[in-house]
């Protein structure tokens, strides 16, 4: 789509569906979970990751501390966001239809299957676009333990090294300064392979 600026962007991922999380996006139980339990052979799932934080119109979440010092978690969610899960939507279904699927259903608990393109396309422009109707879920955290040279922007440092307690080096998704807009397995592995070959070589001495 248009990157880091326009309408929101999204990338479509056709991922590995297990038994656990299937049954969990289903959004159905009893018979009808057996059902669709029963097809899960014929199954197939797509994802849309959209990404926030690097807009105005989507600014992200927010953490804060109770006055018992745990932290509260609120993520808004705008209509510039909504827009981007409508087309993320209408292109998933569509994706399914082109290579085959019989039936098409979004992750929304308001949704019903449809067995056209069409169909699809008027059923979705009618989902309610709201918090806890939509299926919407996170995954591949990164930007908790930001990565930066200055202390005041970041945890650790460029190589994982935390600015304020030694002895403590950071090496996952977490130090990535945002989210980098992909599956970020790759890039863990590089910059871990980078830091922890650096971390050992100052062990040594």
């Amino acid at each position: 789509m248009n990157g880091a600026t326009g309408p929101m962007g999204y990338k479509l991922e056709v991922p590995p569906i297990f038994p656990g999380i299937g049954a969990g996006v289903f959004n159905s139980f009893g018979e009808d979970l057996r059902q669709e339990m029963a097809a899960f052979a014929h199954t197939s799932a797509v994802l849309a990751l959209l990404r926030d934080g690097f807009v105005e119109q989507s600014p992200g979440g927010s953490i804060r501390l109770a006055d018992d010092g745990s932290p509260i978690l609120d993520y808004e969610l705008s209509d510039y966001v909504w827009e981007g899960v409508k087309r993320a939507y209408l292109s998933m279904a569509e994706l399914q239809f082109a290579a085959g699927a019989k039936r098409v259903r979004p992750a929304h608990i308001d949704a019903t299957y449809q067995t056209s393109w069409n169909d699809a396309k008027k059923t979705i422009a009618e989902l309610p676009l709201k918090k806890f109707r939509a299926t919407l879920f996170t995954a591949h955290l990164m930007g908790g333990c930001a990565m930066s040279q200055n202390p005041k922007r970041g945890v650790v440092n460029s190589r994982g090294t935390h600015h304020q307690i030694a002895n403590l080096s950071v090496m996952d998704g977490s130090v990535f300064p945002t989210s980098i807009g992909a599956n970020p397995q790759l890039s863990i592995y590089g910059l871990t392979a980078q830091n922890v070959t650096a971390l050992a070589k100052d062990l040594r001495r």
